[in-house]
């Protein structure tokens, strides 16, 4: 097989499901069969044109999981994989010392690599994560931005007993919820979408229209929208000495914090880059062993053939999160 269909991001707003060559192993990096691919903010992004690295013809698609397509060290071919997307460079400041998640060189599978939603890909072997063999794949596909949350709420330091706020209920801001509350925190949540409001009160998440209901506000604020329009008000969320936790992405410059109120209040801001490799084993075990039920998040499974539609379901504002079957095709 030398060609395979993938979802591909083609320049502007344009992504269709064409033919592309079938990725090819080298050495260093692993062939992969996709059994499940999710669709988050950043492969909006890119569909967009918005996205600083990603060129067109691009294969999308970074949250995945599926099954070797060869032997790998001691896993045999077709064993169940988690894969970490994050190609590193291994020889700047940070990757000697241990910080691959802020590498200088940092570059992704689905943006800069061809992406998984396609029914292969390739990726660097210190990229491979096996998952036990009876593992729920659908469950699994959540892996990557459950892994991205735990990193977020171990850097925040979220205290038993304290007050948690999350800005913005797409998947990761109720997946920070979820796991605040797992932490032991009283949480609420602000979101302005009327469908995502209803979808995060489902989880369990208590919705706040304004700070004002929040009193004295909170000892740790998640802002996981990435919308300027967040970065303005952030402050109003948070308690005096408060720690605001920047789990969004957002577009490169300025978002006017007021940096007085930053010093006069002792207010801690923390970044949070995706997860390092304790971070994915945790969120494996979160989600494999049950103790997180992923499939609470799932809105919908598409097959390869409609993953456009899946592209525009979500641009739409519908549903949570959706995955793509790349070994399945229809129009569902």
């Amino acid at each position: 097989m030398t060609e395979q269909n993938a979802l591909v991001w083609e320049g502007g707003q344009v992504v269709r499901v064409r033919p592309v060559p079938v990725p090819q192993p080298r050495p260093g990096w692993v062939a992969v069969d996709i059994a499940y691919a999710g669709i988050c903010g950043s492969d909006l992004h890119v569909a967009a044109g918005e996205h600083i690295r990603a060129q067109p013809g691009i294969v999308l698609g970074h949250e995945f999981v599926g099954h070797l397509a060869e032997s790998y060290g001691d896993l045999p071919g077709g064993h169940p994989v988690f894969v970490n997307p994050m190609v590193h460079c291994g020889i700047c400041e940070a990757c000697l010392a241990g910080r691959t998640n802020v590498c200088r060189k940092l570059t992704l599978v689905g943006i800069d690599y061809p992406g998984a939603i396609a029914p292969r890909t390739v990726v660097p072997e210190y990229g491979i994560y096996p998952l036990p063999e009876d593992v729920d794949l659908v469950a699994a596909a959540l892996i990557e931005p459950v892994a991205v949350v735990v990193r977020a709420v171990r850097r925040s330091g979220l205290a038993l007993g304290e007050r948690a706020h999350v800005i913005g209920g797409g998947p990761v801001g109720c997946l920070v919820g979820l796991l605040a509350i797992a932490a032991g925190a009283l949480v609420t949540m602000s979101e302005p979408s009327e469908s995502r409001r209803k979808y995060a009160a489902q989880l369990g998440l208590t919705i706040l229209d304004s700070p004002d209901d929040l009193g004295a506000g909170a000892d740790v604020v998640f802002d996981a929208s990435g919308h300027s329009s967040v970065a303005g008000e952030l402050l109003r969320w948070l308690r005096t000495a408060g720690t605001a936790v920047i789990v969004g992405a957002y577009h490169p410059g300025l978002h006017g914090i007021d940096l007085l109120s930053v010093m006069f209040a002792e207010i801690t801001i923390i970044g949070t880059r995706i997860y390092q490799a304790s971070d994915i084993e945790a969120a494996i075990e979160l989600v494999t062993s049950g103790k997180l039920d992923a499939h609470r998040l799932i809105s919908k499974i598409f097959a390869l053939d409609a993953a456009v539609d899946a592209i525009d379901s979500l641009r739409r504002g519908e549903g949570m999160k959706m995955l793509i079957e790349p070994g399945r095709t229809g129009t569902t």
